[in-house]
């Protein structure tokens, strides 16, 4: 009987433990090639000026948070970026895609695009912004401070804004 009690509990154990982890799906490397044409496409479209990739990674990670006697995990991918605009050297881009979700490259790129893309190059302009803001005769400066304005995203660049 205490050999069945045992059993038993060591099967109760290893369903729990086993549930308690959450795979999204591991991209393959046409995948992730993908994803990186789609996001630089989208930029493109968006900005209507050529960017560079400075660097693209993909990482496929479990990250576990544990309470007592409870271990959650979740298995999810990360795309990292480093974007750079071709005719504005002020923006450079270093921003993560998470996919963490069982959901197509389309969705994945549809959340991106909706959610991100609007605000990722006048938040990559706030370094710059914030070293030069009081430059004088800065064309560039200008030209990007005009141009956030214009998109609505003052406080995307301006950190006394937010």
């Amino acid at each position: 009987m205490k050999k069945l009690i045992k059993y038993s509990f060591v099967i109760v154990f290893l369903v729990i433990l086993s549930s308690c982890t959450k795979l999204a799906p591991k991209r393959s490397d046409a995948e992730q090639q993908e994803v990186k044409q789609q996001v630089m496409k989208l930029f493109d479209d968006e900005y209507h000026q050529p960017f560079e990739l400075k660097s693209f990674n993909y990482k496929y990670d479990t990250k576990y948070k544990y309470a007592f006697l409870y271990a959650k995990g979740e298995t999810s991918g990360m795309y990292s970026f480093k974007v750079a605009a071709i005719n504005n050297p002020a923006i450079i881009s270093s921003f993560h895609i998470f996919d963490g979700k069982e959901e197509s490259i389309k969705e994945l790129i549809d959340s991106f695009k909706k959610n991100r893309l609007k605000t990722i190059y006048c938040g990559s302009f706030s370094d710059y912004w914030y070293k030069h803001r009081k430059d004088k005769d800065n064309k560039a400066l200008e030209e990007m401070v005009k141009y956030c304005n214009y998109r609505g995203q003052e406080e995307e660049y301006n950190v006394y804004a937010r």
